[in-house]
C-alpha cells in the first residue's frame, strides 16, 4: 500500500507561496493558512548532506489555495546554520501542475526560484488556464510573482471565447479577477489577464475578422487591440493595410494610422459579383472564429505552427 506522508515546512510554491508565516492561532477555525505541507504517495526523504527534501509519487506542495503537484518534487534549503524552512528553490518533474485558485499552469518540468520569486516551466503541454481563457506555448513559460507577469515563448496561443491571438512570444500581465487594483502585499488569489503584449508574427482573430502584424497590444477583457508593423486586417471582403491599426475585436471598430514617415494607408473592398447577394460575413469564411463557440479557430492565412 502506498504511503501518504505530510511534512509541515515553510516552502515556496508557485506563484506566491513564500509569504511571512502568520502568528500561531491566526486561523482558529482551520489552522494556520500560511502553513506549507508536502505530501507524496511513495514517501518523503530529507538528505542532510545535500540539504534537500525529496518527495516522490504524486508529490504535492500546498499552501493556502496554491498547490504544486508532480511525479517528483525536490525542495532545496540552505543547509547548516539555517532553518530547515529556509527553502531557496523548488524543483518539480513529471506532469507538473500548479494550481492557484481557479488558475492552473502545466508543464513537464518546473523550477521555482524563491529568492527572485520566479517560476519557469518547460517541456510539453505548457499552458495556463482560467475559467474564461487559456494561454499555451511551445518552448517555455515563466511567471514573475511580484510583477504579476507571465512570459510565454514559442508558438504562443491565447484563446478567450471566440477570440484568439497567436505570436512568437507574449507577455501577459495579471490583475485581481474583480478588476480591482493589485495589493502588493497579497500576490495570490484569483487572477485574470489584464493585457497581453505580443511580438513576432502576431495574429489575432474574432467574429469581426482577423489581422496580421509584427507587434500587438491586446486587452482580452474589452477586446481592444493595437497592432503595429506591416498590419493586414481582413474583414469580410474588406482588406486594410497600414502601419498601425486600433481595433475592437467585438464591436468591429477600426482606426487606421499611417506610419511616422507619412506613409499612406490602404483599404481594398471587393465588390459583390451578385448585387442580390449580401457581403460575406467573417463567420461565413471557412475556418473563421465561430461566434457561438468557446474555442476560436483561425481563418485562412494564419501563421503555421513551427516544429
Amino acid at each position: 500500500m502506498a504511503r501518504w506522508l505530510w511534512v509541515a515546512v515553510a516552502l515556496a510554491a508557485v506563484p506566491a507561496l513564500a509569504q511571512k508565516p502568520a502568528k500561531p492561532g491566526a486561523d482558529d477555525k482551520g489552522g494556520d493558512k500560511n502553513q506549507t505541507q508536502i505530501s507524496a504517495d511513495q514517501g518523503i526523504e530529507w538528505d542532510k548532506n545535500s540539504h534537500v527534501y525529496i518527495a516522490r509519487g504524486n508529490a504535492r506542495v500546498t499552501r493556502g489555495d496554491r498547490t504544486i503537484s508532480a511525479d517528483r518534487i525536490t525542495a532545496h534549503h540552505r543547509g547548516e546554520g539555517t532553518s530547515r524552512s529556509d527553502i531557496y528553490r523548488v524543483d518539480a518533474e513529471g506532469s507538473v501542475r500548479i494550481a492557484d485558485g481557479d488558475n492552473v499552469m502545466t508543464g513537464d518540468r518546473g523550477v521555482y526560484d524563491n529568492d527572485n520569486k520566479v517560476a519557469r516551466l518547460t517541456g510539453r503541454n505548457l499552458s495556463m488556464t482560467s475559467p474564461d481563457s487559456k494561454l499555451t506555448a511551445r518552448d517555455s513559460f515563466e511567471y514573475w510573482d511580484e510583477k504579476r507577469m507571465a512570459v510565454a515563448r514559442g508558438n504562443v496561443v491565447v484563446v478567450r471565447g471566440s477570440e484568439e491571438m497567436r505570436a512568437d512570444q507574449a507577455v501577459a500581465y495579471f490583475e485581481p479577477k474583480d478588476g480591482s487594483q493589485p495589493d502588493p502585499k497579497s500576490r495570490g488569489g484569483k487572477q485574470r489577464i489584464a493585457r497581453i503584449e505580443a511580438f513576432g508574427r502576431v495574429y489575432i482573430a474574432s467574429c469581426q475578422g482577423y489581422a496580421h502584424a509584427d507587434k500587438g497590444l491586446y486587452d482580452p477583457n474589452t477586446g481592444t487591440a493595437v497592432l503595429t508593423g506591416n498590419v493586414r486586417l481582413t474583414r469580410g471582403r474588406e482588406q486594410v493595410n497600414g502601419d498601425t491599426i486600433e481595433m475592437n475585436t467585438r464591436t468591429g471598430y477600426t482606426r487606421i494610422i499611417s506610419g511616422g514617415g507619412g506613409g499612406r494607408v490602404q483599404a481594398t473592398i471587393e465588390p459583390n459579383k451578385d448585387a442580390a447577394t449580401p457581403d460575406t460575413k467573417p463567420t461565413d469564411r471557412p475556418g473563421a472564429p465561430p461566434c457561438d463557440d468557446k474555442t476560436a479557430s483561425s481563418p485562412e492565412g494564419k501563421p503555421k505552427q513551427q516544429r
